[in-house]
């Protein structure tokens, strides 16, 4: 995706990857993190997906991570650490929000299918952004934010005040 324009008309040239190209939200974070906890095996395939062809080499990502970072790559914390799709059992966990953005990518592997179902062991909030992407509902308030990010932030107030309130 580097020889595509940052802009449709060509008056910008193409980005340089090799910067932070979001300044100040954290990219350089990003390449870390994915490094060492959110590994994201992506793929594509032109007959299936508007991008060029690219498949996904776990063990030259394994490879570059521990070169670039000189730490231990992870590729499998997040499932061991926090379950995964295949049939995890979130049944004994409480008090976690799970939001879903239906303009994400990532909405396919979400909690979005089981909007109807208790998914765990008590007090967890399943909601669903039909017009936002994910963390949207965790990001400043602006006037365009449409009325499923504004239910969404107040579910979430809610429940907080109720995970913290005191019992007297």
């Amino acid at each position: 995706s580097s020889g595509i324009n940052a802009e449709y008309g060509g008056a910008v040239p193409c980005l340089d990857l090799s910067k932070d190209p979001a300044g100040d939200l954290g990219m350089t974070g990003w390449d870390f993190q994915s490094c060492t906890e959110m590994f994201m095996p992506i793929s594509s395939d032109p007959d299936l997906d508007m991008f060029p062809a690219s498949s996904y080499d776990l063990e030259a990502t394994v490879k570059y991570c521990e070169a670039h970072w000189k730490t231990t790559a992870r590729p499998y914390h997040l499932k061991y650490y926090f379950g995964g799709q295949d049939g995890f059992d979130f049944s004994g966990y409480s008090r976690i929000v799970f939001s879903n953005g239906m303009l994400d990518p990532w909405a396919a592997g979400g909690t979005a299918n089981k909007l109807d179902q208790q998914i765990c062991l008590d007090d967890c909030p399943n909601i669903l952004i039909y017009d936002g992407a994910h963390h949207l509902d965790l990001r400043s308030a602006n006037p365009a934010d449409p009325k499923t990010v504004l239910f969404a932030r107040q579910v979430e107030r809610d429940a907080i005040s109720r995970w913290t309130k005191r019992e007297k």
